[in-house]
């Protein structure tokens, strides 16, 4: 046989451009999920993932709840978990907050498909007062009449600015707007000042206090950080909604929490005893 080492180097080269073409494609092609008009590199996402997790990871419990909650042999679940929320069905957000939240949702648009977008889900905006991780049915209907009766004090707080949650195992990251300094401080101390009264009406002492609970936000969003740009479009939107003006005329007025886990359960409860 002949050998040619023009021919065969060509052949190499051609051979290497092909593998080089292939890669480089691979590594800047902004896949499936992603905003064609905003191409987004695959060095880019990886640059650009969330790193914080959660205090309440893996939420094996349920939202805001890291522990596993009991089940028998036969997988009954014998405990679980409920969240006290300020509703917007309860709650009228100031009219520039509105606004801020659906532009803010409207930026996350731009970088490619948003998972869940509170601003345009039937449970709406809404705050978290307080998780109550793994208890049983009992317990949760002693919890849920407590919080009914519960003296509330009217609190007023402002919103700082987004960041990101790792909640769960998996690639989905929750996007959240944080209360302020002083608004934490101020929902803090009503939480444990509930915890306490809790325990000392009901006898149930609170399995995870809040201090160990991740701090008090609203849920914008909920994206795939495998195809999504987390903290690039976080860095945008908090630039063009700087802290303090999220709602800069009023402040957000927290009511009452209601639990609805805990209302679905009396309700269950008077429906077993007719």
């Amino acid at each position: 046989e002949s050998f040619h080492p023009v021919m065969d180097n060509n052949y190499r080269a051609v051979v290497f451009t092909f593998i080089v073409l292939i890669l480089v494609t691979l590594l800047f092609w902004p896949g499936p999920g992603v905003n064609p008009n905003n191409k987004v590199s695959y060095l880019d996402l990886r640059a650009a993932m969330c790193k914080e997790y959660s205090p309440a990871y893996p939420s094996a419990g349920g939202a805001g709840c890291s522990p596993v909650c009991q089940t028998d042999p036969s997988g009954k679940q014998l405990t679980s978990s409920v969240g006290a929320v300020f509703m917007n069905a309860t709650h009228k957000w100031p009219l520039d907050f509105i606004r801020n939240m659906h532009r803010a949702g409207n930026m996350l648009n731009k970088y490619g498909v948003v998972s869940s977008l509170n601003t345009e889900r039937k449970i709406y905006l809404h705050v978290a007062f307080d998780y109550y991780c793994c208890y049983t049915v009992e317990e949760i209907l002693k919890i849920g009449k407590f919080l009914d009766n519960y003296h509330w004090t009217p609190l007023e707080i402002w919103f700082d600015r987004l960041v990101c949650a790792i909640d769960r195992p998996g690639n989905m990251v929750s996007i959240v707007l944080m209360a302020d300094s002083k608004s934490q401080s101020k929902l803090l101390e009503a939480a444990l000042k509930c915890e306490q009264d809790l325990e000392k009406h009901t006898g149930i002492h609170k399995h995870i206090p809040h201090t160990e609970l991740q701090g008090f936000h609203m849920t914008l969003a909920t994206v795939n950080q495998s195809l999504f740009p987390v903290l690039t479009a976080i860095d945008e939107i908090n630039k063009a909604i700087p802290p303090g003006t999220w709602s800069s005329i009023h402040p957000v007025i927290l009511y009452k929490p209601v639990c609805t886990k805990c209302q679905k359960a009396v309700k269950s409860l008077h429906t077993i005893k007719k």
